[in-house]
Order: structure tokens, then C-alpha cells, then sequence
């Protein structure tokens, strides 16, 4: 047998023997979160905006992740990250924006901040950032993104600084009522009767519209 072909044989043998020597792959377990990586990324926060910050950051997050490479930013200041040395369907992430206060922070961060350019990409839908969904789709028609407007009721829009318990500092609603609600911001009109029968003859004329309002001053109809 030639030298060259023993050796070739004694190290294929030498790697099967390492590689059956060696202990088995770690699990990953989504419910451990590595000490070093979250206190590293504290730290980087710490330094940069502050402790009291960084502390409201995890309490908003829950974790701290770090090792993604920054992808972009959309227009509610969601910053986007991915790690593609992650397990599959955690590569991808959303850090939204730190909010000041000490009172319900976690009740003043939502799903719904995600912008429709970037919901896509933070899914798996495709593999497009948001910024360049704007750059090829965007039409300069296209009206803001907003948060689902419960975020927008007044236990909810406090403005920065310390809180109270009461939200008494609250602006004014900003969310959606329909006309009628308790605490109206938007007037129901004038109101028709509900029910009237059905006439034959005809001669009790039509029924007024239960939601009817006059609008011939607004729209000048004479």
C-alpha cells in the first residue's frame, strides 16, 4: 500500500474517532437567556443613554439581545435587528423605542407599533428590509401608520416623566368613538324614529332616518 494512501486512511480514521469522542451539541433552549450576553448589552445601553433607561428597556423587553446587525429604523423609531447565526425563527427582532417614566411601562409598548413596510420582513414573509420596501412600493399617498388606538386612550398616552398611579396627567383621548358613546367627542345628529308601520295607503309619508342629521347648512343646500 503507498504512504500516501496510509495516511490518508490513518486520518479518516484519527477524525471518525475525535468526531465520536466529542459530546453532543448543546440544546437550545429558548427559555435560557445567557447572564454575559444581557449584562453586556445593559452595559452598552447604560453608557449611552443612561441606567434608568437601560432598566426601563428590560422591563419593556423582558431580554436583552445581543450579536444582530442593525438593519434599519422606520418612522415610529422601531430599530430592526437579525442574527443569522440564531435558531431559525428567532433570527429576526424589533427593539422599540425606550420609554421614559416609571408607571405601567409595559402597558405603553404594542405590537401594533410595527410598521406595515417592516412587518413583512420581521416575519419571514420576505426577505426585503423595510427601508426598501419605501424605497420600490412606497406612494406618496399612503397615510401614516398608527398604533391600535386603545394605545391612544388616556392610561395610555401619559406624557414622559413620573406617572401617577391615576394617570390624572392623561391627554385628552385620542381614540375613536362612535357617535352616542359615553363621552362623546364626535355629536350623533338628529334622531328619527325608530319604527313606524307599514301603511297601504301611503299617506303617513316616509319615515324618518333614525341617524339623520341636517347637513343643509354644512353642505349649503337650499
Amino acid at each position: 500500500m503507498p504512504v500516501d494512501s496510509l495516511v490518508r486512511l490513518v486520518n479518516k480514521a484519527i477524525s471518525v474517532v475525535s468526531a465520536f469522542s466529542k459530546p453532543p451539541p448543546a440544546t437550545w433552549d429558548p427559555t435560557v437567556i445567557p447572564m454575559r450576553s444581557w449584562i453586556k448589552k445593559f452595559g452598552e445601553i447604560s453608557r449611552v443613554e443612561g441606567i434608568g433607561r437601560a432598566y426601563n428597556k428590560l422591563r419593556i423587553e423582558t431580554q436583552l439581545r445581543s450579536g444582530g446587525q442593525y438593519i434599519g429604523t422606520d418612522y415610529n423609531g422601531n430599530k430592526y435587528f437579525e442574527n443569522k447565526n440564531a435558531p431559525y425563527g428567532r433570527t429576526r427582532w424589533v427593539e422599540y423605542p425606550t420609554v421614559p417614566g416609571v408607571w405601567a411601562l409595559e402597558d405603553k409598548v404594542d405590537g401594533s407599533m410595527v410598521s406595515p413596510d417592516w412587518h413583512g420582513w420581521l416575519h419571514y414573509m420576505h426577505d426585503t428590509p423595510g427601508n426598501k420596501v419605501v424605497a420600490d412600493f412606497g406612494k406618496p399617498f399612503k397615510q401614516p401608520h398608527r398604533v391600535n388606538q386603545t394605545m391612544l386612550r388616556p392610561c395610555y398616552t401619559t406624557p414622559p416623566g413620573i406617572t401617577s398611579k391615576d394617570h390624572s396627567e392623561g391627554e385628552p383621548a385620542a381614540f375613536h368613538k362612535p357617535p352616542g358613546a359615553w363621552g362623546e367627542n364626535i355629536k350623533r345628529g338628529r334622531l328619527g324614529a325608530k319604527y313606524q308601520a307599514w301603511d297601504p295607503s301611503g299617506s303617513s309619508g316616509p319615515s324618518e332616518l333614525r341617524n339623520y342629521a341636517d347637513n343643509a347648512k354644512t353642505l349649503h343646500i337650499s
